[in-house]
């Protein structure tokens, strides 16, 4: 629709806006469109609970000494930043002041040329609302990408949110759905974005090995197509891969920081600018109060409160555990600027529904702060359901150990010492008071068990006198209300006696531990056990498969296995929250 100057027009703009979440007005001087955008804004704002924000495209080069830029250069920096604002949280977002130049720019992130169609993809199937106010605005522009075939760069889009939010299981199956409908496209360049979120995502998951190959790929796709930018972000990958072992490279991520600085990534370099300080923040004498600084005005400019955030986090983490050489006078006067820091993080991170690093955050409010603390008995309870509520068994087992205190003996406990490597839990640390010092890194990541990791009490059994279960999911990924197959085997080991012989006619008896159904009930592994599992909503489901010999009445084997389901529609979603893990049991 078009913009005619009449508050009059409100009613109409607001209903046009409900149905599309897209408005784009245009033929009005500045000040009445402005002000009709505005009035927009304030009534879908107030009756949403949402924030607004306010772009404007002549603006874009006016900071930080970059006047000049060409029509391109500011409309890539609009794109960049609304980006920023949509991927942590809904919201109001109003780009104003769109000149003929750069609607006909060709911004990153866009794929068919146009700022316009730029900032459509970046709200593509968000739960955000964008108002676009432009001098040359076209009849029919504001129409979203057509639901009917999967859009690479939308599910590219939901995936990065499900990873910023700290959840990178639900990832998953956008990223496979993303791959194929880019290669389908023939868009190399989506196909190597894809690519490099499945690393990232691997990265977050203590995946190294399987991360390093895939960001190498996505690196060389990267400069094969010549997208910059996204060579930078795979570079910064690669260099953050060295902290799961306790020892990063800031160098690495200092020529990271470069790469995206060459490619005008500003909120790139923001990013790589803030790993870089909490690389080398405990190194002695390193200015860390003021590089942290310089990185919140980074962040600020492009306004990523996600990247906020975690500057303030790492920032109240650092001065918490400064000695007094940090130019603070006194212990209490250290720990009042560390809690503001920290509850200002937790803003952030709250209006960011990022429940990752919230529940970081209020862990080291917790051990940093006795008074907050012992404020709240159930302050472990609340961090411990936080870290549950998106499958974060790691962050789970550190809250434990911080309710526990050292042990005896000087062993992490099993469930840390399963998921990261011996030289990142050398470097844990503890105070005088029992309190510990988490590795920076560990919030860097969401292990999973290694598997064949031995359990106490079984290092001295041999892995190949085992016996092990192995369930292959037969069909596609599924979907809701959908049946698909699982097959389940029992696999002895070289060293089994079941190894040369028939194996006996065991029971495998099945269990859906969430919103879904698994049939039939039992079923004989010597004889090829298939069960049909039918989710009935999207996310992530666990099943539990419990292997008995009946003749024994013996449970042999307990395991879990964790399926994700996409939606059968290509909405936005959010996974359930995984049901309790009870501890296994081996034969």
């Amino acid at each position: 629709m078009s913009f005619v100057g009449h508050i009059r027009e409100l009613a109409a703009a607001r209903r046009e806006l409900e149905t599309r979440r897209l408005l784009v007005v245009g033929g009005a001087p500045d000040a009445d469109r402005s002000a009709f955008l505005d009035a927009v804004a304030r009534e879908v704002a107030d009756e949403a609970g949402l924030p607004v924000y306010r772009f404007r495209v002549a603006d874009a080069g006016d900071r930080s000494g970059e006047a000049g830029r060409t029509p391109g250069e500011a409309a890539d920096a609009v794109v960049e930043a609304c980006r920023g604002v949509f991927v942590v949280h809904p919201c109001v977002v109003v780009v104003d002041g769109v000149p003929a130049g750069a609607a006909d720019a060709v911004p990153t992130g866009t794929a068919d040329g146009s700022l316009l169609a730029g900032l459509i993809s970046a709200f593509a199937e968000s739960e955000s609302f964008l108002l676009v106010g432009s001098t040359d605005a076209r009849e029919g522009a504001s129409a979203l990408p057509s639901d009917g075939c999967a859009d690479g760069w939308a599910l590219l889009t939901r995936a990065a949110v499900h990873c910023d939010r700290g959840d990178p299981r639900a990832a998953g199956p956008l990223l496979r759905r993303a791959v194929e409908a880019h290669q389908v496209a023939g868009d190399r360049r989506g196909e190597a974005w894809a690519v490099f979120l499945y690393g990232r995502m691997c990265r977050l998951r203590g995946r190294a090995e399987d991360a390093r190959r895939l960001l190498h790929i996505a690196r060389e796709r990267f400069r094969a197509v010549g997208e910059r930018p996204g060579e930078a972000w795979a570079c910064g990958e690669l260099a953050r891969l060295a902290t799961r072992s306790g020892a990063p490279d800031p160098d690495a991520l200092a020529e990271a920081r470069r790469l995206h600085e060459r490619a005008g990534d500003r909120r790139g370099a923001a990013w790589a600018h803030l790993w870089w300080t909490v690389a080398r923040a405990d190194e002695p004498g390193f200015p860390w109060r003021e590089e942290f600084t310089n990185a919140q005005g980074r962040f600020h400019e492009v306004s990523d409160r996600l990247g906020t955030a975690w500057t303030l986090h790492h920032h109240a983490l650092t001065l918490a555990r400064t000695d007094g050489t940090d130019g603070v006078d006194g212990t209490g006067e250290r720990r009042r600027e560390a809690d503001r820091l920290f509850e200002g993080a937790l803003a952030l991170f709250e209006e960011a529904d990022c429940p990752h690093g919230r529940a970081w955050t209020m862990l080291e409010y917790a051990l940093r702060s006795p008074a907050h603390r012992f404020l709240n008995g159930e302050w472990a309870a609340e961090i411990r359901h936080v870290f549950h509520g998106i499958g974060d068994e790691a962050g789970e087992a550190w809250v434990n150990l911080a309710e526990a205190g050292p042990s005896p003996d000087g062993e992490p406990p099993y469930e840390l010492a399963c998921r990261y490597p011996t030289a990142l839990l050398d470097t844990l640390g503890w105070t005088e008071a029992g309190e510990p010092l988490i590795p920076r890194a560990a919030r860097d990541t969401q292990p999973e068990p290694r598997p064949g990791f031995p359990r106490p009490g079984d290092r001295d059994r041999p892995d190949d006198s085992r016996a092990h279960v192995r369930l292959t999911l037969l069909d596609d990924v599924p979907v809701p209300d959908v049946p698909a197959r699982i097959a389940l085997q029992v696999v002895p080991g070289p060293g089994h006696p079941w190894s040369t012989a028939q194996l006996p006619p065991l029971t495998a008896r099945a269990t859906s531990l969430g919103h879904a159904e698994i049939d039939p009930a039992h079923g004989v592994p010597a004889d090829g056990a298939e069960f049909r599992f039918t989710p009935h909503r999207p996310g992530s489901h666990r099943l539990r498969f419990t292997v008995e010999d009946p003749a024994t009445g013996t449970v042999l084997q307990q395991i879990e296995a964790e399926i994700d389901v996409v939606p059968s529609d290509p909405g936005p979603h959010r996974p359930t929250a995984p049901a309790p893990r009870p501890s296994a049991r081996r034969a």
